[in-house]
């Protein structure tokens, strides 16, 4: 039992630092490139390496669970990482994506009714209100410390970045699964269609480069590791052990943890009421844990 709950807390720890680089990489990456264009090379190589791993396994998929899949990736990669991806290149500063992006538990937990296991109670309304409330004291003190001069279609797209992860992962949690063919192949066939996504979108953006800057190629391989593999597959593998809400939670230690890497590799200024504002999350998290409904691992 102890095990098992070193490995979740492990697994929880790997998904806030994992998604939180994406933040850092795409404005690492961004800077010396298109966004499209960047994204094109970084599903390329996932796509490579998984493909050089997976090897015929490849050829025992079904239509059914290709369309799953891809559905699963339209939303969770292709929608979630162009809308945040165009809104940091156009200047709107990681941290503050980030923050926007953090309503993604609000959205889950409001479209989380579909069965008991799933439905959010009292207490994790009261949560998630809460971390809400928080979110909003950073996104007020942070606003005027960046993101002057971006252009309100840019805050706008973290907003439908959070709503295309969110129906992502209320698909994948609800879906029956009549054979288990790991984490791996799945994310292989979503990362596939990502980029073929992702080939249009760069061909006909007129974007595409072979890139040299070494923040670029940094950034290719930073995203691979770390926002792809890591990130991706903790996500499903916390969501076959935890309910959506809860996953979704974690959500909200995204913007703290990105504030101070942003601060500490680009010189991002952090408010003090930024403080303030992560206080009232971590309380608001706290709440969303009381009275943790029973789940069953079914999938």
């Amino acid at each position: 039992m102890k095990h098992s709950t070193a490995v979740r807390v492990l697994l929880q720890g790997a998904f806030v630092l994992s998604w939180s680089s994406g933040y850092i990489g795409a404005k690492l990456g961004t800077q010396g490139g298109g966004a499209f264009n960047l994204l094109f090379w970084r599903f390329l190589l996932v796509t490579v390496c998984l493909s050089l791993f997976l090897n015929v396994r490849l050829l025992k998929l079904s239509w059914v669970q290709i369309r799953h899949y891809a559905i699963i990736g339209f939303l969770s990669q292709f929608l979630y990482l162009t809308c945040l991806y165009v809104a940091i290149q156009n200047g709107l500063p990681p941290g503050i994506a980030a923050i926007i992006a953090a309503l993604q538990p609000l959205m889950t937990a409001a479209l989380s009714t579909g069965s008991a296991a799933e439905r959010s109670g009292r207490w994790q309304w009261i949560g998630l209100t809460i971390s809400f409330v928080g979110v909003s004291i950073v996104i007020a003190g942070q606003s005027g410390s960046g993101g002057q001069g971006v252009g309100l279609v840019m805050y706008l797209l973290p907003l439908a970045a959070a709503f295309g992860l969110t129906l992502a992962t209320l698909y994948e949690r609800r879906t029956v699964h009549r054979e288990d063919v790991g984490l791996v192949l799945p994310l292989f066939v979503q990362s596939l269609l990502t980029l073929i996504g992702f080939t249009g979108a760069v061909l006909y953006t007129d974007t595409l480069s072979i890139p040299h800057d070494p923040d670029v190629l940094i950034s290719i391989v930073w995203l691979t590791v770390f926002s792809t593999f890591v990130a991706y597959l903790s996500l499903w593998m916390l969501l076959r052990v935890m309910t959506a809400t809860h996953v979704a939670a974690l959500v909200y230690l995204e913007p703290p943890v990105t504030l101070v890497w942003a601060a500490l590799m680009f010189g991002d200024v952090i408010e003090a009421s930024t403080y303030a504002g992560i206080g009232v999350v971590v309380v608001g998290m706290l709440l969303v844990r009381m009275k943790q409904p029973t789940v069953a691992c079914t999938s």
